[in-house]
């Protein structure tokens, strides 16, 4: 166990890691949500999108979309095996960033979520931050997968790593106060 400092209690010190934990998930899952963005519209400006890339996008929103149900104790209605169109892309994009800031506002990092993984039915147990924590590499991963597919077929591939939005964002804000 770690020594405290006398003048902080540990109950203190897990309200400042939990408030610490809360504006990094939320700065993560922005990002998160601008690279998915610029995937979307990457993908909506080709001539032709490969069916692959549209598979792994719509997986990548869907698994999202369940364990965001799951988080929440509801029954998911979407499918692994979905291939979503792009405007249902964007819905879903905004449905499911609203709701990962909703959860991150309010939710306890530490709580444990039960679930099961079809077709084997075995009982899982896991914590919303490795939950979040999951989604956020899982959606890299599925971004780098896209990134090939599209790059192979000689089309746009957004820059959607950290420091290009905040390059973005720099420039967004000289342009404001030049």
């Amino acid at each position: 166990m770690y020594n405290l400092p006398k003048f902080i209690t540990l109950a203190d010190y897990q309200t400042l890691l939990s408030l610490i934990m809360k504006k990094y998930f939320e700065r993560l899952f922005a990002h998160e949500h601008w690279a998915n963005l610029c995937v979307l519209e990457a993908m909506v400006s080709a001539p032709k999108v490969p069916l692959k890339v549209l598979e792994i996008f719509s997986h990548e929103i869907a698994i999202q979309r369940i364990w965001l149900d799951r988080i929440n104790d509801n029954d998911s209605e979407v499918h692994l095996d979905e291939v979503f169109n792009l405007e249902i892309m964007l819905e879903l994009l905004e449905i499911n960033y609203t709701e990962m800031m909703a959860i991150i506002e309010k939710q306890d990092f530490n709580q444990l979520i039960a679930y099961k993984i079809p077709p084997s039915n075995i009982d899982y147990v896991i914590t919303v931050h490795e939950i979040l924590t999951h989604l956020l590499l899982h959606a890299a991963h599925h971004r780098g997968q896209i990134a090939l597919l599209l790059r192979q077929e000689n089309l746009k591939v957004p820059e959607v790593d950290f420091i290009i939005e905040i390059n973005t964002q720099q420039k967004e804000i000289a342009k404001v106060t030049i």
